[in-house]
């Protein structure tokens, strides 16, 4: 089966990675990020003391995890192991990278007008950051 690129939806009204990902895939990825490899059973055993849930229910999760490219699918003998393609910090970046140049490629001004105003309301401290990294880049540009 040919790997699909991830595609992901954006649900500013929850928090951290359950924006992007859903609950039992956020869920799944950070039990796969805690290790370096891990099985389905091990996974499930993790998630069944916090929630009701069917085996069957997270190795179909984590296949699909698989197939968009976010877990690696290793056959160890009969069973498979999974690990993550990317960090979370990696995978963190790329989607932020992704969601900020979609909203530069559809909505320049509104997406820079708001992210300027939303910093200086929220972190006035990091605007001289953002200074100093436009200063630096329009540098590295020149």
């Amino acid at each position: 089966m040919a790997k699909r690129k991830y595609t992901f939806t954006f649900d500013p009204h929850k928090k951290g990675l359950r924006k992007i990902l859903g609950d039992l895939e956020t869920d799944i990825m950070e039990i796969v990020w805690a290790k370096d490899e891990i099985t389905v059973r091990q996974v499930y055993e993790q998630l069944k003391v916090q929630r009701e849930i069917a085996y069957t229910t997270v190795m179909t999760v984590m296949s699909r995890l698989a197939e968009k490219g976010l877990l690696k699918k290793i056959r160890e003998g009969a069973a498979f192991v999974y690990r993550a393609a990317s960090s979370r910090e990696e995978f963190t970046q790329s989607t932020v990278k992704k969601i900020i140049n979609e909203l530069l490629a559809d909505f320049t001004a509104p997406a820079i007008s708001q992210f300027v105003e939303s910093l200086g309301n929220e972190k006035p401290e990091k605007m001289e950051e953002l200074a100093k990294l436009i200063k630096a880049k329009r540098k590295q540009n020149v």
